[in-house]
């Protein structure tokens, strides 16, 4: 029997890098993992591949996106589960899902498979950040629940509340971007609406894996207590992302970002509706660069990645033997006649009202052409961010 791990939280909480560190450290279970994300370009799953440890080829990833596996990716799924039923090479599998899932139905799709399947915990992951600067530390998140259950709304809010409810641990990320004094009253939000979890503060993943893995302290008797208090109507919405008005757009451009412009783009101009935007840029002033962007909430992260094969085809360091440069050159002889394999693909996600108007201000934060012709010449450009960049691990 596979043992599951349900990795729940919502947009922006760092399920993705709790689960790359626990790939890279942990060596005594054979893992394999489930991965979804909401939106068309498919982020998470790239960048779990990018540690190595997991792959299609090796037979222990299934990657899911372009929808929520509790909504309309939820049959596909299900076969992933109807796939890996037996499969004697796997001790574990981790289910990282999209911010936009509800716990339910992937709990209902687990227990199909009584014979094959054991669900041994729910770990849910909570921005502190986010937590703080959207809901006063919980304060308003009460309040807003208070109003649905009220007027028998639903609204992201009631999502967030579940999946806190349904974990068995509970993992509060980014304790270090929030004043001290906030976390108290955190931690009793938290408390107030599960008791029964487990609370660990974690910061970049940093979790012993015992508190994640191997737990078997998950309650079905207790999901089954908090799924009975819902009304026929409200169960069937759960895991439909539209429900709480989520939804994601893709921005695809081989164009270079202008750094100074999408500095002040999202420093000063992203609006509440935009919950989680994420992907792979580059900025005419890092040029060789391939850039991990990651916005969670007010929060913006910017990370070396990888370099360009478009610029380390050039070789300025003298590091390539001619074999290898034609072998670039000839990968590179289908891409773009400008940039060559250099693209912008990033993700936003959020209301569709702040989604349409924050594309509209992305797109402008691009070169123009004049600005192309003086990157293709050497110019320089205003750049604001940081000189130097953590590099993805």
């Amino acid at each position: 029997m596979i043992r599951i791990t349900l990795v729940s939280g919502f947009l922006g909480s760092g399920k993705t890098t709790l689960l790359r560190r626990l790939l890279r450290e942990q060596t005594s279970l054979r893992l394999g993992v489930i991965v979804n994300d909401m939106a068309e370009l498919e982020v998470d799953g790239d960048l779990l591949r990018s540690g190595q440890h997991v792959s299609e080829e090796k037979e222990n990833l299934v990657s899911l996106y372009a929808g929520s596996i509790s909504g309309d990716r939820r049959a596909a799924f299900a076969a992933a589960l109807d796939a890996w039923r037996g499969k004697s090479d796997l001790d574990h599998v981790m289910v990282e899902t999209s911010g936009s899932s509800h716990p339910w139905p992937l709990i209902e799709e687990i227990l199909h498979h009584p014979e094959d399947y054991r669900l041994e915990s729910i770990v849910t992951l909570i921005d502190a950040r986010a937590f703080v600067e959207d809901y006063g530390a919980g304060q308003a998140l009460f309040e807003r629940l208070i109003r649905n259950e009220e007027t028998g709304e639903r609204s992201r809010e009631n999502l967030m509340a579940e999946q806190i409810q349904f974990a068995n641990t509970l993992l509060v990320t980014k304790t270090d971007c929030i004043p001290p004094e906030d976390l108290p009253f955190l931690l009793k939000c938290l408390e107030l609406l599960n008791p029964h979890a487990e609370v660990h503060a974690v910061n970049y993943g940093q979790v012993p894996a015992a508190r994640v893995l191997g737990t078997g302290q998950f309650s079905m008797d207790r999901a089954r207590v908090i799924a009975a208090s819902w009304n026929k109507t409200k169960a069937e919405a759960l895991g439909d992302a539209a429900s709480y008005d989520i939804g994601s757009t893709v921005l695809c451009d081989p164009r270079p970002f202008h750094p100074r412009r999408l500095w002040r783009l999202f420093r000063e101009r992203l609006g509440q509706g935009i919950l989680r935007s994420k992907g792979f840029v580059w900025l005419a002033s890092r040029d060789a660069q391939v850039l991990l962007w990651n916005q969670a909430a007010g929060g913006i992260d910017l990370e070396l990645l990888a370099y360009w094969k478009a610029a380390v085809v050039k070789d300025p360091l003298g590091k390539l033997v001619a074999e290898e440069i034609a072998l670039l050159q000839k990968e590179l002889e289908s891409s773009h006649p400008i940039f060559g394999d250099r693209l912008n693909e990033i993700t936003v996600i959020g209301t569709s009202r702040d989604r349409e108007i924050f594309m509209r201000e992305l797109a402008s934060c691009l070169c123009t052409d004049e600005e192309i012709a003086r990157w293709q010449a050497g110019g320089s450009f205003d750049d604001p961010w940081p000189k130097q960049l953590k590099e993805m691990r």
